[in-house]
């Protein structure tokens, strides 16, 4: 998130950009699933063990889980993410049948829940070779992700300008989607 927030202040987008770091599960507690205004979220995880989540993201892949086991057409919960966009970049190890199983199954679930994801999936590979190893990987899928981000920004920067008395309705409305957003995650965190 650091490199991305300096690429793009950088740039001549006149927009204030802050970023945090976190484990996906201290969101969940200690953030209470509160989605970020800027309506990004920049997810970097692993699979560990038989696909599992790592430390740290057990709870939040959990919730990965339920979304991804609910009925597309009967739930309320679906689409609880709508508005918010996310950046994904996978690490793991294809000496193992389980790569990548957790970086999926989260991008599923956020997408099945209504997020969209901007920029490609990130496949960092440890076991990768040559153009592939996982440090080339990472280091492309930041440089890539960064157009992407700042495209996002200035879209968003366009709807909407703080401050501005004659948009108060736009900005009104995304923060209506977002507590929408972070009332419909801690639901399902309580049923899980």
């Amino acid at each position: 998130p650091r490199q991305v927030q300096q690429q793009l202040t950088k740039s001549n987008t006149k927009i204030k950009i802050s970023s945090s770091a976190q484990q996906l599960d201290d969101f969940l507690e200690m953030d209470r699933a509160e989605w970020p205004s800027s309506t990004l979220v920049i997810i970097i995880c692993s699979s560990y063990g038989v696909g599992q989540a790592p430390l740290g993201c057990w709870k939040f892949r959990e919730l990965c889980d339920d979304i991804l086991s609910k009925n597309d057409d009967n739930d309320a919960m679906m689409g609880m993410l709508n508005g918010i966009n996310y950046a994904l970049l996978g690490l793991g190890d294809s000496k193992y049948t389980t790569f990548f199983l957790n970086p999926t199954a989260i991008d599923s679930a956020l997408s099945k829940a209504g997020a969209t994801r901007i920029g490609k999936l990130g496949k960092a590979d440890a076991s990768g070779k040559g153009e592939q190893t996982q440090l080339t990987v990472m280091d492309a899928w930041c440089e890539e992700i960064i157009s992407d981000v700042t495209l996002l920004v200035k879209e968003v920067a366009s709807k909407i300008t703080i401050g501005d008395d004659d948009n108060d309705d736009g900005v009104k409305e995304v923060q209506d989607m977002l507590l929408k957003a972070q009332e419909k995650t801690c639901n399902l965190c309580k049923e899980v």
